[in-house]
C-alpha cells in the first residue's frame, strides 16, 4: 500500500501486482499486456514469480493483486473469485530412450506400468496431491519414483532415468524437443486451467481496469 501511494503521489500512477509460478502461467496473459498498456499508460504493471504452494497464501494476505496459477491452488478459497485463460490437459513427457516415445497417444493402462516424476509438493502444493487424486481416478496408484524442485531437475531425470512427468499440453519444451515428446493421454482426468485469481473485497481501481480488459480479451 506504501509502495501504491508514493507512485500514485510522485507519478500519477497505480501499480498492479501480479503473481505468477511458470512461464506457462502467463503464456496467455501476455499478448494481452501491449493492449493493457495503451489503453491504461497510468497502471504500472509489477511481475513477481512465487511458489505455486504460496500463491493463494499471498493473495489472501494482500501481498499481490493478481494471481496466475493452476486452478489447484484456488480451490476450496472462497474469497478468491476467478477468472479462466486457458483449459488444457496434461501430456506425458517421455524422453526419446523410453519405450513409449514414438507413441502417438498412449491408454492409461500403458502410462501407469513406468515409474513418474513429480516436482515436491512443497514446491507445488496442492497441485501435487491433486495430480494423485486424479490417477486414483483413472483406476491407477502411481509410482511416484522421484520428486524434483523446479522443471529443470525434472526434465533431467525424464532423460537420464527415462521416468515419466506431467506436462501441460502448451508447455514449450524449447531446444529440448528432440529429447523429449509431449505424449496425450487417452481418458485421462489429467486437466487444468490457467486462471486469474483475485479477492473479492480488493479495492485497488487498477484491478478492474484490469479485470475488464482481460472479459473482453478471452
Amino acid at each position: 500500500m506504501k509502495t501504491s501511494m508514493e507512485n500514485f503521489q510522485k507519478y500519477n500512477t497505480q501499480l498492479l501486482s501480479i503473481e505468477y509460478a511458470t512461464i506457462t502461467d502467463i503464456q496467455s496473459l501476455l499478448k494481452f499486456i501491449p493492449s493493457f498498456k495503451e489503453n491504461h499508460p497510468k497502471i504500472k504493471l509489477e511481475l513477481n514469480k512465487v511458489l505455486l504452494k504460496d500463491i493463494a497464501e499471498y493473495l489472501q494476505k494482500g501481498i499481490h493483486d493478481v494471481a496466475i496459477a493452476f486452478d489447484s491452488e484456488f480451490k476450496g478459497k472462497e474469497e478468491i473469485l476467478t477468472h479462466t485463460l486457458y483449459s488444457g490437459r496434461y501430456c506425458a513427457a517421455v524422453s526419446k530412450q523410453h519405450p513409449l516415445f514414438s507413441f502417438e497417444s498412449i491408454s492409461k493402462e500403458e502410462l501407469y506400468k513406468y515409474p513418474l516424476v513429480m516436482l515436491n509438493p512443497m514446491v507445488i502444493g496442492d497441485s501435487y496431491y491433486l495430480m494423485i487424486q486424479h490417477a486414483m481416478e483413472d483406476g491407477y496408484q502411481p509410482n511416484i519414483l522421484r520428486t524434483a524442485d523446479d522443471v529443470e531437475t525434472k526434465l533431467f531425470y525424464i532423460i537420464t532415468e527415462n521416468l515419466i512427468g506431467f506436462f501441460p499440453d502448451n508447455y514449450d519444451l524449447a531446444d529440448l524437443k528432440e529429447e523429449v515428446r509431449l505424449i496425450p493421454i487417452q481418458g485421462s482426468h489429467h486437466t487444468f486451467k490457467i486462471e486469474i485469481g483475485y479477492l473479492k473485497n480488493n479495492s485497488n481501481p487498477a484491478l478492474y481496469s484490469f479485470l475488464q480488459q482481460i472479459q473482453n480479451s478471452f
